[in-house]
């Protein structure tokens, strides 16, 4: 099968590998949705902390169950699932307290120990699997994993129903924060980011107003009495100022981008109106459950997220580009490993 490779020297290419097999309580999945996320770029640069290439990346997916190991219910063969990325190992002090998405010993799609969705087919235990409604294109089924993001961030901080609520950064994770604080009833929705084509992206999914957060007095023009909850889902220069900036008294900062090292910002500024910082990581299964009956629900309307991105070779070809800092007008780039296959 045809699978894209990240190799030592910082190149992505598409490879043939041997199909893999399930082992017992795993399923094999015809991937038919995988997403290019910014974790694989930083993984081909060579500086992600535990994506270390050599590598089959990509750890956005879902597809069709076409084979079961030992011990799973046939009924899951033909099935559309969401795959949940992540095996924790059950032992540390995060699994055993049920906090298991903070395991630090757990296993990713697209480590070097599991292959991951940029590829035809992958393995994965019964327990990471998300059925999905029927009525939801194959070619969609990756939104769950940036979706369930989201989730877990806006289950994080104060809900959303009559706040003012401001998410800064208007990529994937971004503009499905917007969409979740539409859903769930903000009374004001901003949404910032330096790209037209994403201010547009975050306004079609439900943001009230958009800004520019390079422009001068952009803060000043947009805050009014202050927003309720704010959402940073980039990583800035700068970013978490202007959070704190935009909060009323006693407001709350989610963080869900995810920083490359140490930051500094004002923290005065936080205390001085008893505001709140609170940090966002990934997702438990319940926020994968939802992201997947909301997915569901919502298809139509973030479908306007996606860009196909024409099979393997196209992720290969969009991979470089990130890697080269050539920049585009995509939000979303979700591909299917069959298309181009030979």
């Amino acid at each position: 099968m045809r699978a894209v490779e990240f190799g030592t020297d910082r190149t992505a290419r598409v490879v043939d590998v041997a199909p893999p097999r399930p082992d017992a309580g795993e399923v094999t999945v015809r991937i038919t949705s995988a997403g290019v996320c910014g974790s694989d770029v930083t993984a081909l640069r060579g500086v992600h902390p535990f994506r270390v290439p050599p590598l089959i990346t990509g750890h956005e997916g879902g597809g069709i169950v076409t084979a079961v190991g030992d011990g799973v219910d046939p009924s899951w063969r033909g099935r559309p699932v969401a795959l949940e990325p992540q095996r924790a190992c059950g032992r540390c002090a995060p699994c055993t307290t049920g906090l298991v998405h903070l395991c630090r010993d757990r296993l990713m799609l697209g480590m070097a120990g599991w292959p991951g969705t940029l590829a035809e087919q992958v393995t994965a235990p019964v327990s990471c699997l998300h059925p999905v409604d029927d009525a939801v294109p194959a070619a969609l089924l990756a939104l769950a994993e940036p979706l369930a993001v989201a989730e877990h961030a806006v289950a994080a901080g104060p809900a959303p129903r009559g706040a003012r609520v401001a998410v800064l950064g208007g990529g994937p994770i971004g503009a499905l924060l917007v969409h979740l604080a539409a859903t769930g009833g903000a009374e004001h929705l901003l949404a910032t980011d330096p790209r037209a084509a994403s201010r547009e992206a975050c306004t079609r999914v439900g943001a009230h107003a958009t800004a520019d957060p390079t422009t001068d007095g952009w803060r000043d023009a947009v805050r009014g009495d202050g927003f309720d909850l704010v959402h940073v889902a980039a990583t800035a220069p700068g970013i978490l100022d202007d959070a704190v900036a935009l909060l009323r008294p006693r407001g709350t900062v989610v963080v869900v981008g995810l920083f490359a090292g140490p930051v500094t910002f004002d923290v005065a500024a936080l205390q001085q109106d008893e505001k709140s910082l609170v940090g966002s990581t990934v997702y438990t299964a319940d926020d994968f459950a939802a992201a997947a009956r909301g997915l569901g629900e919502h298809w139509r309307t973030l479908a306007g997220l996606v860009t196909d991105g024409g099979g393997l070779d196209g992720a290969v070809a969009f991979l470089r580009a990130a890697l080269d800092g050539r920049s585009d007008d995509v939000v979303k780039l979700l591909v299917d490993p069959a298309d181009g296959a030979r």
